[in-house]
């Protein structure tokens, strides 16, 4: 019998002193290739299993495990008595839907092609050393990754899924006029074959141009132009905002303005299970519920949050398959239930770069931000974040410049967005847990501090 049917067996059987149970296991299997300066320098593989309980009785106890030759009972009754050290006086509810055990067709059950993942990585390597002669090394990273997930609980819900991607990672270092530079570029998808040469190109070599030579710039409100990867760090942070429990509590700057209007009619947000510039998916979350797409802002208008069973019951209303368990960096096995993203990004609109660029003619096109995580309050939505980009005349690229600090409040950025890039971008986020993506926006002025 193996591990997973022993807890099906316990959870199906419970003993008297369990109200319920629920257990949650994650597995994934990883095999990392790096290629740099020419030459193949890495190959590792791992597997890892997770295994978290929850047991409710007069309070919520959780255990956590990596031995799946642990038995079934002896878990359950150690998270029963950590119970005892909650602190909270309210027990989690768990999911109390019944549903047969459902599992997900959607992973590609391929062998393992190390041949030919080197065989890219090496591609990929030739095709960025040639966008920049300042470049002086470059490393290839590619992970091929297949995560399987299950949730079974005492009520007969089981469920579990497959995913297999491949994520994609390209860094750069480059030497110019005795200073250096570094870059890089990352994507994911499911097949290989899909990896978008020209986009790492393009994007590593706008990444280096933008930092050659800068200078400083004077401090003031300026018309800005965020590129998709500056608006994806701060939305690493933001996304927060929406959580059902920052919400409830009142923790949120957006706490009590549901249905209104909190953005201007070029901002819209969305938490999707899958999307096309990804190889990540999601069929359901950490408590079993199947997810579901979830408008969060749709024109300026904030008409949606991301609940988990707990915060869902809190407002009276229905999870969106948004329970999970790593919101941001912490030292700690995050074994409680929380609130995270699937995909969560900000819609992309119809218009390039360039054209963005020409539409605002003056102004300050900030290509990188640094530090967002200690530089974003959620409960105030104020920021200030350390960052860099390109001084703009008369719609084109004029002289970089550094040492600036964009600051101001959340949700006067979301007004003053004039229009969405149609260059969406979306990456992967802490253990792989979730995604986090945007478009380029044009914000109509924005404080930056500079000298």
């Amino acid at each position: 019998m193996s591990f997973l049917e022993g807890y099906r067996r316990v959870l199906k059987n419970l003993p008297v002193s369990y109200s319920e149970a629920e257990v949650n296991v994650e597995r994934r299997g990883s095999t990392v290739i790096k290629h740099a300066n020419g030459e193949m320098i890495e190959t590792r593989s791992s597997e890892t299993a997770e295994i978290f309980v929850r047991v409710v009785d007069e309070k919520t106890g959780y255990a956590y495990t990596q031995d799946l030759d642990e038995e079934p009972n002896y878990v359950l009754l150690r998270a029963l008595n950590n119970s005892q050290f909650v602190e909270r006086l309210k027990n989690d509810r768990l999911n109390g839907y019944s549903v047969s055990r459902k599992v997900s067709d959607s992973s590609r059950n391929s062998d393992l092609d190390i041949p030919s993942m080197k065989a890219a990585a090496k591609k990929l390597e030739e095709t960025v050393r040639l966008v920049d002669s300042n470049i002086s090394s470059i490393a290839v990273e590619i992970c091929a990754e297949k995560q399987r997930r299950n949730v079974v609980n005492s009520y007969g819900l089981d469920v579990e899924s497959s995913m297999d991607l491949y994520s994609v990672t390209a860094t750069v270092m480059a030497e110019r006029n005795g200073e250096q530079y570094d870059a890089s570029y990352y994507e994911s998808t499911s097949r290989l074959e899909d990896i978008d040469l020209e986009k790492f190109k393009e994007r590593i070599s706008a990444s280096l141009n933008h930092q050659y030579d800068a200078g400083e710039m004077q401090t003031g409100l300026y018309t800005v132009l965020l590129d998709s990867t500056v608006v994806t760090n701060i939305m690493m942070t933001a996304w927060q905002l929406f959580s059902g429990l920052k919400y409830g509590d009142g923790s949120s700057a957006l706490s009590g303005k549901l249905g209104q209007a909190l953005g201007s009619s070029c901002f819209s947000v969305t938490d999707s299970p899958s999307h096309e510039l990804t190889g990540y998916h999601y069929e359901f979350d950490c408590e079993g519920t199947p997810s579901r797409e979830e408008r969060l802002v749709d024109g300026g208008r904030l008409v949606g949050l991301m609940h988990n069973i707990a915060s869902a019951n809190r407002l009276h209303t229905s999870s969106t398959g948004n329970a999970g368990r790593y919101a941001l960096l912490s030292g700690s096995i995050p074994t409680d239930i929380i609130i995270t993203p699937k995909i969560v990004h900000v819609e992309p609109g119809s218009k390039s770069v360039a054209s963005l660029l020409e539409e605002m003619g003056e102004g300050v096109y900030i290509t990188h931000s640094y530090d967002v995580f200690h530089s974003i309050n959620i409960g105030s939505g104020g920021f200030s974040i350390p960052c860099r980009g390109t001084v703009i005349r008369n719609g084109c690229e004029d002289c970089n410049v550094t040492g600036l600090t964009m600051s101001g409040r959340l949700t006067d950025l979301f007004s003053r967005v004039r229009a969405a890039g149609n260059d969406l971008y979306i990456e992967e986020f802490l253990r792989k847990s979730y995604c986090v993506g945007a478009p380029s926006l044009l914000i109509e002025k924005l404080q930056i501090n500079g000298k």
